[in-house]
């Protein structure tokens, strides 16, 4: 191995995206099986180098194979790479769904592993729903219902904060899986986002994904930033729309202020969309000329819009 191979040098988030995996089970196998042992920068973060990329990547196709983590992780690297070589060799027939597999199943059974704080189940129930029913129907009859199950659970003191950052990471996680297409996207461009003191960003990943899906060029911006902010970086990449995520419903007022703000910023020709969980709440009356507030994903189509 040579030393650039060796070298520490990517922080868990990046090595999530490469790999395909949740950060919860990249530190669930390095605690629990010892699968990489990424070193430490000044400030404690974890750091992963070329080589425990490449290994991590092919832990996650042999588990997707079948295989359980604790049979593979002790695996040397060739070994690992035999035993790859031998799949692909074997050309096994793609997964057929099992008979009757609906998505309300699959969001009974991604909640259920929600409340055991299984993070590798739910990324695999995840996984599977989105090879078998495609991403558009995973988007509207999995993830958006399963947010939704999960915030009220967790409102009503069901699911305590570490299962609801369990399920935040793992949806996440495959909701930028179906993002990542879009950044090579020539559509219209779109800036997603929340406003100040909104920290849930699922929403608006959800709302990103789905976009996406629908040909836009997405450029997802996070959560907790003002008008001013959102507004400058809509105007950069020339965005069409920019779509904002509400789902705290004690912010209200200020939801509408900061959306009468980014409209002044924008100008007529940039529309603004509101969607989430409390977007229906807001008081149609006061919001701001050109604002609509998203019913369902079909209101993101291209085609939809073009014939407004």
């Amino acid at each position: 191995m040579n030393t650039s191979e060796s070298a520490p040098r990517h922080p868990i988030r990046v090595v999530a995206r490469r790999t395909g995996l949740t950060t919860a089970t990249i530190r669930a196998w390095e605690r629990r099986y010892g699968a990489v042992s990424p070193s430490r920068s000044d400030g404690r973060q974890r750091l992963y180098s070329d080589h425990e990329v490449e290994r991590l990547g092919m832990l996650r196709q042999l588990t997707e194979a079948g295989r359980p983590i604790s049979m593979v992780a002790p695996l040397s690297d060739d070994a690992a790479r035999a035993l790859l070589l031998e799949d692909r060799s074997s050309a096994p027939r793609p997964a057929v769904p099992e008979t009757g597999f609906q998505p309300s199943s699959v969001v009974d059974r991604a909640y259920n592993q929600v409340l055991e704080g299984d993070a590798e189940g739910l990324e695999r129930t995840l996984w599977l729903a989105a090879a078998s029913l495609g991403s558009r129907v995973f988007l509207e009859e999995v993830v958006g219902p399963l947010l939704a199950r999960v915030g009220e659970a967790w409102v009503a003191g069901e699911v305590d904060p570490g299962r609801e950052h369990l399920a935040s990471d793992v949806i996440d996680g495959a909701l930028a899986r179906i993002l990542e297409p879009s950044r090579s996207s020539n559509g219209p461009g779109l800036v997603v986002a929340t406003f100040p003191g909104e920290r849930h960003g699922l929403g608006a990943r959800l709302v990103s994904a789905a976009a996406s899906l629908e040909g836009w060029r997405v450029s997802y911006l996070g959560t907790d930033l003002p008008a001013t902010d959102i507004a400058t970086l809509a105007v950069r990449v020339g965005a069409k729309a920019v779509a904002i995520s509400v789902v705290a419903g004690d912010r209200l007022a200020e939801t509408v202020h900061s959306l009468t703000a980014l409209r002044e910023l924008l100008g007529p020709n940039v529309d603004i969309l509101v969607g989430g969980r409390s977007a229906g709440l807001l008081d149609a009356e006061r919001l701001p000329r050109g604002v609509s507030v998203l019913n369902g994903f079909e209101a993101l189509s291209l085609d939809h819009r073009d014939g407004r």
